[in-house]
């Protein structure tokens, strides 16, 4: 084999290989959450009702007023007021799908993102966003909570 064939073939051999990945890498995946669906729960049909236990790991910041949690699982974020309430809206700020956190000071969701702010039932109190995040029930039975729609 020659010096040229076997460059070519090297090549060739690459370039497919490249190919395959960056084919691989476009591809549709049902791994893949959806990142901004406004229903807070990562784009599935399923209806929201699931139970956590505050006084264990990780939910253990709840056990705090002015604690919170984002369940990555549902997009959910759960929120412990000042006043001892629990509260549970939509994780995903519906302005461009950014993680929202609690300040418990303010009662209020915020996205660092962009500045939006949201109340605590999640209405839009500050733009850019102008659709509220979704809310959910919650109720606390002992050291259970109950998030559901």
């Amino acid at each position: 084999m020659e010096r040229k064939e076997f460059i070519e073939k090297v090549g060739l051999s690459s370039a497919s290989i490249l190919i395959f990945g960056c084919m691989q890498a476009c591809s549709k995946s049902d791994s893949t959450p959806t990142t901004n669906n406004n229903s807070g729960n990562q784009g599935t049909n399923k209806p929201v009702d699931f139970t956590i236990n505050i006084s264990v790991a990780p939910y253990l910041s709840l056990n705090a007023p002015g604690g919170f949690f984002v369940e990555s699982t549902t997009g959910i974020i759960i929120a412990r007021t000042l006043k001892n309430e629990f509260i549970a809206v939509s994780a995903i700020c519906t302005h461009q799908g950014v993680n929202v956190e609690f300040q418990a000071n303010s009662n209020r969701f915020y996205c660092a993102a962009h500045g939006s702010a949201f109340d605590a039932s999640g209405a839009v109190t500050i733009g850019p966003a102008t659709t509220a995040l979704k809310q959910y029930k919650t109720s606390l039975s002992g050291s259970n909570l109950r998030v559901y729609a």
